[in-house]
């Protein structure tokens, strides 16, 4: 049995831990929307940079637009509007992940 420190107490309106301690890397940010994005998973770079609920809507919101495009597939649209849409995802996603790691 260890004798373990508690946690320290913060004062009231104050955080007992920084937030931001060694700070978030924007390109660590980048390569974790890019690589898992390759797999049609978008968000892992947001939930790293800290920005829990963006990555989850990033997330959930491109399987769905990527549902819609499946259905659109029957009616050969889906075809474009499916690559289209992935390849703005992996523009975009990276470099809103990097830039929010340079705001905190």
């Amino acid at each position: 049995m260890t004798n373990a420190a508690p946690p320290p107490i913060a004062p009231p309106g104050q955080h007992a831990y920084p937030a931001n301690v060694a700070g978030k890397s924007g390109g660590v940010a980048a390569v974790l929307e890019v690589v898992p994005g390759l797999f049609q998973v978008f968000g892992i770079g947001h939930l790293y940079a800290g920005n829990v609920a963006t990555g989850l809507i990033v997330m959930f919101g491109y399987w769905m637009l990527m549902s819609v495009n499946i259905l659109l597939c029957f009616v050969f649209i889906g075809f474009i509007t499916w690559p289209l849409c992935w390849v703005a995802a992996m523009i975009i996603s990276p470099l809103v992940a990097a830039d929010a790691c340079k705001s905190r």
